[in-house]
């Protein structure tokens, strides 16, 4: 396959070598089932304790707390279910959800919980005055993202609950693009349940980091599930664990350093656009890791595979759905008309970019909005 200059992070990191080394070496020692009673069961019971305690040190909250799933778009589902099984009412939901949630409240809809949309701002930050007037006791659950995978917004989640903790309301909150990016202050440890997934900071694929607070009540989507105190049926897959617990440790390490550079870069970028390109969120707080584009004048796939074609990878946002599916609901609750909002590219960056890259993709943009202009 030839060399490309890769700038779709918020869809997946390669793996570190680390988590691989790490992955290869716990398939080899500790392929015993955790639920398994004999020594070799008992030694994957160890590890899967291991990691949790450490995920409890990064998180600073009990191990008693953490779960894996296959997934983050699974810990979503599965913590959103959790929480509300067995009750009735209200479920406050931030119109910018990941494919994954918003597939999930649909459902519960359908079931005959009620679905009502956080207001936003003009720049697409959650109201907080409209959405405190929205909390009455029929609330059961509000579910609002940490970063937005399309625009990069970063949503003011500590604002947001201070707001439902006056009511006692659980706040879920899906954090897959911000850990390991942006810092946590702390208020992880306050959210009924916080989402992370592996592979979007060098872990593998097929582990999602869940966290559900014991102060609040949930329970067992699938009763009888005896594996991880029923919060998730199936067996522990033990090397995606640890490889992603790996990557964790060495990218918070290198989270202060990696998000200096990424600025560099994501500045960069931005001031070198044409002045008919439009960087989406501008004036909002964002992550530097997500640049959304608009104004190439032609639908977003053509301008993806564009970039492909000179060696670039981009996105049209992101690829849990097909097409345009999410960045059109996110664009859409921006307040985008359909027709311009098909124009959307997204930018990523991650822990192997590169200042070259960096240049050859600004290079790239310039020269195919100039094309552009030209037909």
């Amino acid at each position: 396959m030839k060399k490309l200059n890769y700038f779709d992070y918020a869809a997946t990191a390669p793996m570190r070598e680390e988590a691989l080394t790490s992955y290869v070496e716990a398939a080899r020692k500790f392929y015993g089932n955790t639920q398994s009673l004999h020594d070799v069961g008992s030694a994957a019971q160890r590890v899967l304790q291991k990691c949790k305690h450490i995920w409890a040190n990064h998180l600073q909250v009990s191990p008693d707390s953490v779960f894996f799933t296959g997934s983050a778009t699974e810990g979503n589902q599965l913590a959103i279910r959790s929480l509300v099984k067995g009750k009735q009412g209200t479920i406050l939901v931030s119109p910018l959800e990941h494919a994954s949630i918003l597939t999930v409240v649909h459902e519960l809809k359908s079931e005959g919980f009620a679905i009502e949309w956080l207001p936003l701002t003009e720049r697409g930050v959650v109201d907080l005055q409209k959405t405190n007037d929205m909390l009455s006791d029929e609330v059961i659950l509000v579910v609002c993202q940490w970063v937005n995978s399309e625009t990069g917004i970063l949503q003011p989640i500590e604002e947001i609950l201070s707001l439902v903790k006056r009511k006692s309301i659980p706040l879920h909150c899906d954090a897959v693009q911000g850990f390991g990016k942006c810092t946590l202050t702390g208020w992880q440890q306050d959210v009924a349940s916080f989402v992370i997934s592996g592979h979007k900071f060098g872990g593998p694929k097929g582990c999602g980091v869940c966290l559900i607070n014991p102060d609040f009540h949930w329970s067992s989507v699938y009763p009888g599930t005896t594996h991880q105190f029923g919060f998730r049926a199936g067996t522990v897959d033990i090397p995606s664990i640890v490889a992603t617990t790996e990557a964790a440790f060495i990218s918070l390490k290198e989270q202060h350093d990696l998000y200096a550079n990424v600025q560099k870069f994501h500045m960069r970028v931005v001031n070198a656009l044409p002045e008919t390109v439009e960087y989406v969120g501008q004036g909002t707080t964002k992550s530097p890791f997500i640049v959304g584009l608009l104004g190439f004048g032609v639908d977003g796939q053509h301008t993806m595979l564009e970039a492909n074609r000179h060696g670039i990878s981009i996105s049209t946002g992101s690829a849990c759905k097909v097409g345009h599916g999410e960045a059109m609901s996110t664009l859409s609750a921006l307040g985008y008309e359909e027709d311009v909002a098909r124009q959307f590219v997204r930018i990523s960056f991650g822990y192997l970019t590169t200042e070259r890259e960096v240049e050859n993709l600004i290079k790239w943009i310039r020269s195919y909005k100039v094309e552009r202009d030209l037909r």
